[in-house]
């Protein structure tokens, strides 16, 4: 459960539950990239669904130094890492190949 702020009409979240950073790793394989383009969509309508439900806050890809998306970063608000771990394993990413592996630490966002 969240509870919404506004302010300077800036929409501020306040999570509740315990936070955790997920940080996951391209597999490396010839058609990874291709994999992780074709699944795209759906791993980024998934997110949408989960931050309407205030599990998913924030995330994007990390690139190498050209510039190419080879992992992502993630943070979520879930009850626990137990939950967390399921949560990660039911992504598009993880059931399509594209993620080989994934760390999940448990975080906390500073409150600025």
């Amino acid at each position: 459960m969240f509870e919404v702020i506004t302010h300077n009409h800036t929409l501020y979240q306040s999570y509740t539950m315990p936070q955790f950073l997920i940080l996951a790793k391209d597999e490396k394989d010839d058609d990874a990239l291709q994999r992780r383009l074709s699944i795209r969509q759906n791993h980024l309508d998934r997110m949408k669904v989960e931050l309407e439900k205030a599990i998913f806050i924030t995330g994007g890809a990390t690139l190498d130094e050209q510039g190419t998306m080879n992992g992502s970063m993630l943070v979520i608000d879930i009850e626990d890492m137990a939950s967390a771990v399921k949560w990660i394993n039911a992504d598009p990413y993880v059931l399509g190949r594209v993620w080989g592996s994934f760390e999940v630490l448990p975080f906390r966002m500073a409150k600025v």
